[in-house]
Order: structure tokens, then sequence, then C-alpha cells
């Protein structure tokens, strides 16, 4: 049997929850059910998730099993950002010369489109075949977002980049018809797929015994109604704005307890909710290892998405929806998010804002109030159907398997 030996090129820590969430699912799928298939991993590893001797060990027999062969690099940042951003480039250049030389690579995968910028010119350089994971506009993200001004070279690269890419690769696949359709107005070469981040619903679902153990561990009466946020602030993401969320939702109902599990530090979140007036008594603010998530998600009554409607953030396919709808958990977005909008009102699981302004927060409210009253078991259900329809595992892994049967 001739081995198709794929290169995997991914821009994060591979205990990143970014890609082990994500990607590296339907990598340890293809990997087992096409034998003929040999994927080379290559990871940039940051600080932040370093793992000790023993745990790369473990990783490295996991990724054995599913015939993934795995080639950590390390992550470069700080001062000099663009030089060392050409140095990470130069060093998976080589790295991917060398596996095309001694294995006959001829295919290579990336996440996401900063990744994908990288992996694209590669690709084009050493005459490999092209698939890009996740395919979405990053850099008008950071635009929108005012993180990037339209002038910058980052802003102007990137978006010359993705442009390219989108155009020239072989196969794309990304979350939303949104971008499917951009892509088609755009006369892309690409065999395009709908593939958005997914959750494994067999894994990650409503946890009784989480629940009860995260509520105890914070002193959260059994009968509290609890609103969960779960992420960053700022970037991306709103900021203040969650803290305005939260004062008015206070406001109308004392007795409301917020949640708020975030890698951001404490002191910075507190000084927001603090600036808004929040008693100290009615939030408490933690931080959960990728593995625990769905425990603090099924101690929640309800979950909120500080995505701003912003023109981008259609293209986007964040798995945070997934994740708590596939936990029973219904949510707020703004409106233009993904497709979380279209699902929230389609399916009667979720609350639509055109943003998180005081008004805004005060006429949806009452359709807060349903849902946190409603009961919990027929919601739950309603929800965790939904979140397998949207975002299940199972429904796309066949989808999987049909692009990496072409690599």
């Amino acid at each position: 049997m001739k081995l198709r030996h794929v290169i995997i090129f991914v821009y994060n820590s591979c205990d990143d929850p970014l890609f082990k969430g994500n990607l590296l699912l339907l990598l340890k799928h293809v990997g087992g059910v096409q034998p003929d298939l040999r994927l080379h991993l290559i990871t940039y590893e940051q600080v932040e998730y370093a793992l000790s001797p023993e745990q790369q060990a473990q990783k490295r027999a996991e990724f054995a099993s599913f015939n993934m062969d795995w080639h950590p690099l390390t992550w470069n940042s700080g001062r000099f950002k663009l030089l060392k951003k050409g140095y990470d480039l130069l060093l998976g250049a080589l790295l991917v010369l060398r596996l095309k030389l001694s294995l006959g690579a001829d295919s290579v995968v990336s996440l996401g489109t900063v990744a994908g910028s990288f992996a694209f010119l590669i690709a084009q350089v050493f005459r490999l075949r092209y698939y890009g994971y996740q395919y979405e506009p990053h850099s008008e993200f950071m635009l929108d977002c005012n993180i990037w001004p339209a002038e910058s070279i980052a802003y102007r690269g990137l978006n010359y980049l993705e442009r390219l890419s989108g155009m020239k690769a072989d196969i794309l696949s990304t979350g939303t018809v949104h971008m499917m359709k951009r892509l088609e107005q755009w006369g892309s070469k690409a065999k395009v797929y709908k593939l958005p981040s997914c959750v494994d619903e067999t894994r990650i679902f409503f946890r009784p015994e989480g629940r009860q153990r995260v509520r105890e561990k914070y002193g959260i009466p059994a009968d509290k109604q609890v609103v969960l946020y779960l992420g960053k602030f700022g970037g991306i993401y709103y900021d203040r704005e969650i803290a305005v969320l939260f004062r008015v939702f206070h406001q109308q109902n004392p007795a409301l307890f917020f949640l708020i599990v975030s890698p951001d530090a404490p002191a910075y979140i507190r000084e927001l909710m603090q600036a808004e007036g929040l008693p100290d008594d009615c939030y408490t603010i933690t931080r959960s290892p990728y593995e625990q998530v769905q425990d603090y998600i099924s101690a929640a009554d309800f979950g909120i998405v500080a995505v701003p409607s912003l023109p981008s953030q259609r293209f986007r396919s964040p798995i945070k929806v997934g994740e708590y709808l596939c936990c029973g958990l219904p949510y707020l977005v703004c409106a233009g998010v993904s497709e979380d909008d279209l699902v929230a009102e389609k399916y009667g699981v979720g609350v639509v804002v055109n943003g998180f302004a005081e008004a805004e927060a005060l006429r949806v409210y009452p359709q807060v109030v349903a849902l946190l009253n409603a009961e919990k078991g027929p919601l739950r259900e309603k929800c965790r159907q939904a979140g397998i329809a949207y975002r299940g595992l199972s429904q796309y892994l066949p989808t999987a398997e049909i692009i990496f049967a072409q690599l």
C-alpha cells in the first residue's frame, strides 16, 4: 500500500484548545479510517502550553495511534515581531521541504488564515497541493475591531494573502454559508466545503455532577439562576460592554449570579465590573482547564457570546455556541455573528441582540427571563439537539473524509 504523506501546518501549540478541540478531532478520525494516510503535524509550541518530556512522549504515542507524526517547532514573539514571524516561516518552510524530499509529501493543510497564509506561500514555492481549513478573513476581524489600522503592514499583508489563498487554493473549508457565497462571488478555483468548528457531542454534554461541583466550589445555591460568560475580554470580543450587559440584567433581577470564566487577569475584569457598580457578591471570576469547561457550562442556566455585531463577524466559526448548546445551555448573541443568530431563532434556543448597549439589554431581557424560567429538562434537550444539528462532529466527519481522500 502506497502511503499518502500530508503535512498539517498549525501555527498553534498542540495543547492549544483552538487546535485540540477543533482540527485535531478531524485528524484523528481521518487518520484512523484512511490507512494509506500518513499525517505530519507541525506545531509552534508556546510557553503558555509547555509540556513536560513525559507529556510530550504521551502526545507522540497518542498521535502515532492515528498515523500521525509530530514535528514541534518553537513559537517566537515579542520585540521585532515581523522578523520573528519571518524566522518562524523559514523554519517551517525548511521542515516542509525536508518532508517533501524525504517522504514525497505533496499536500499541506493549514488551520486558519494566519497559518494559512504561511502554508499557502510554502505550497506555492514547493508546488504542493493546498487545503485551507477554517478559512476566515482574520485581517478583517482585526480591522473591524480597531486592532489593526487599514494602512498597517499587518493588515495589508495578511488581507492580500487571504484573498490570494482564497482564490488559488486547491481546497477550502469554511464554517458559514456567508463565506461560501463570498468565495463563489470571487470566482475562487478552490473546491469549497462547509466544515465549521465542531463539537464532539459524545464528550460534550450536560453533566449534573459537574454542575454540583462548580456550584459548591463557588458557594452558588442549587436554585440560583446563573448567567455564564466564557472567554476573553477585548480584542475581537466586547470588553466594558460585557459589564454593561451584566449591570442591566442585575438591575432587573438582583438575584442573578454571573459566572465569569476567562483566561484574562481577574483584577482587570473586576475593575470593569466595579466601574459599572456590580456588587462583588453577584459574580465570581475564575478560569478553567479546557477539559473541565463543560462542567462550568453545566453549572449555568444561560450563556453569553460577546462577539460584536461587525460586518466581518458573519464569517467566523467560533466553537463556543456549539459547546453551550451540546451542554443544554441557551445563549445570547449579537446579530450577524457566524450563523449563531440564525440558529438561536430557528430552534428557539437563544436571544439575538444588535449590541450590548443598555437599551438593547433592556429590550431583550424579557426573552432572557423566559429562557431562564423554562423547564430545565425539555430546554436542555432542545438545546442539545440544536447543537448537534448545528455543530455536531458526527455529521461533518463524512465531509472531512471526502476532503482528505483528495490529498
